[in-house]
């Protein structure tokens, strides 16, 4: 018989006994299954963040490899130096010789000899060129004369430079300035090398006249950049009397134009291409080029790979993901693109297949809001970042403008701006000119000294 307290299956143990500790180990069971839920969330979001690390780890390498990489290039196995049969080419020989100097052997640098027989047809020749550093100082008599029609005395006018110093001068030291050089340091180079004894504020002087002088060429180059095919088009921050402004620059294949204004709004280009503009406008990204009304229009694919390149980075997408798909595609289409455009491509790859290409990429499902971002900026601007292979004259990069950007970013590190709106527009008008001349082959100097002349020095040759 079995009861409650003593069951004879259990060796005489009680039941509920038995039950109460079935019951114990139930509910231990479940605090333990409930434990094990919570670390396997834990594990998982720690997981989560080790591969977070690991990829932070990686783009931290990769940075550090870039800035600090060592300058070894692996040796290719090709012969170095220029290749077989190339033609040398060395400074050529000055086709008009001001000296000559005949040197002729005293003493046998062997025995110390000085009996000596000279050959005089057989000799080695050697030229060289130098700087002779002369200051020239010239005394105008400027006479009287007597008209008789008027009865009146009078002398001309006009005909000699203004100031104390002549027009090559003038010019050297405006050529030193927009090289780069503050004018207190160009009047430093004056006296030291020169030997002529200067302060800066008369050539501060002479910066306006400059101004003054150029403001019909500015014009000129502007009316050349409204009429060109193409135009390239940035900017960036200039100071104005210690000011926030901006430097704008405007290249075409003819002319440059740049402009510093305290505004970074369309209207300054507008202003400078007009309300409709009847070429290929190329920039980046920036909005004010919106408004332009232009032909056609060429955003930097440039501008658009970087930026894809830092989502990647700092978003931290999975490879394989649909994000990380969207950037690496799109990517490799653009570089096609660009490849296409220069050069053709081996795979007979076309415009269309380009287009189709671009429109299967932005139609992937993306869940990164900076993914999402760049996807409608590639929507917003789908007309403008092919134009290059239909017009290939136009680059398909923003780096014209750019690179023209270049020689007033140095100035501006070395002299801060301007501290006028006189020297402010004066810079604009002068950096034209120079830029403009040398685009057309016109040395910088030739240009300043037919500024001062009047004489259009910049435009000379050039078809009308």
């Amino acid at each position: 018989m079995c009861n409650g307290y003593s069951c004879h299956h259990l060796n005489g143990a009680s039941i509920f006994r038995l039950i109460a500790e079935n019951n114990a180990l139930k509910l231990k069971m479940r605090e333990m299954e409930h434990t094990m839920e919570k670390a396997t969330i834990e594990i998982a979001s720690l997981r989560a963040e080790v591969e977070k690390l690991k990829k932070e780890k990686g783009n931290l390498l990769t940075e550090i490899r870039k800035k600090f990489k060592p300058n070894i290039k692996k040796d290719s196995g090709a012969k170095k130096g220029a290749p077989f049969g190339h033609t040398g080419r060395g400074r050529e020989n000055p086709k008009h010789i001001d000296e000559e100097i005949e040197i002729y052997p005293e003493t046998c640098p062997r025995c110390g000899s000085k009996d000596i027989t000279v050959y005089h047809k057989l000799f080695n020749e050697k030229i060289t060129e130098d700087i002779e550093v002369k200051v020239k100082s010239t005394r105008y008599r400027i006479h009287y004369g007597y008209c008789k029609d008027c009865k009146r005395t009078f002398y001309p006018k006009g005909l000699i430079p203004s100031g104390r110093l002549g027009p090559l001068a003038q010019a050297i030291s405006g050529y030193l300035h927009y090289q780069g050089v503050p004018y207190r340091k160009v009047a430093g180079i004056f006296n030291d090398v020169f030997g002529m004894k200067i302060t800066h504020p008369p050539l501060m002087g002479y910066d306006n006249k400059f101004g003054e002088k150029g403001e019909e060429l500015y014009k000129t180059i502007k009316e050349l950049l409204r009429n060109s095919p193409g135009v390239n088009a940035d900017e960036t921050g200039w100071r104005i009397e210690g000011q926030n402004g901006w430097l704008w620059v405007f290249a075409g294949k003819e002319a440059i134009l740049y402009k510093i204004d305290r505004s970074r709004g369309s209207e300054v280009a507008k202003d400078v291409l007009g309300e409709e503009y009847n070429g290929i406008l190329g920039s980046d990204f920036y909005s004010a080029y919106n408004s332009i009304k232009a032909k056609g229009k060429q955003k930097c694919i440039t501008h658009l790979l970087r930026e894809l390149k830092k989502v990647e980075e700092q978003s931290y997408l999975s490879e394989g993901s649909n994000d990380w798909k969207f950037c690496e595609e799109l990517k490799d289409t653009f570089k096609n693109a660009i490849e296409l455009g220069n050069i053709g491509h081996p795979d007979k790859l076309t415009k269309e297949k380009v287009i189709n290409e671009i429109m299967r990429i932005i139609t992937m499902p993306v869940e990164d809001k900076e993914v999402r971002r760049v996807r409608e900026r590639v929507i917003k601007h789908n007309n403008e970042l092919l134009t290059f292979l239909e017009h290939p004259e136009i680059e398909p990069t923003n780096n014209l403008a750019e690179r023209y950007l270049r020689p007033s970013v140095i100035m501006r590190k070395l002299m801060f701006g301007n501290r006028s709106e006189r020297g402010a527009y004066n810079h604009s008008i002068i950096m034209s000119i120079i830029q403009t001349g040398l685009l057309n082959k016109k040395k910088p100097l030739e240009v300043f000294t037919g500024l001062l002349n009047g004489t259009d020095t910049l435009f000379a040759g050039m078809p009308p």
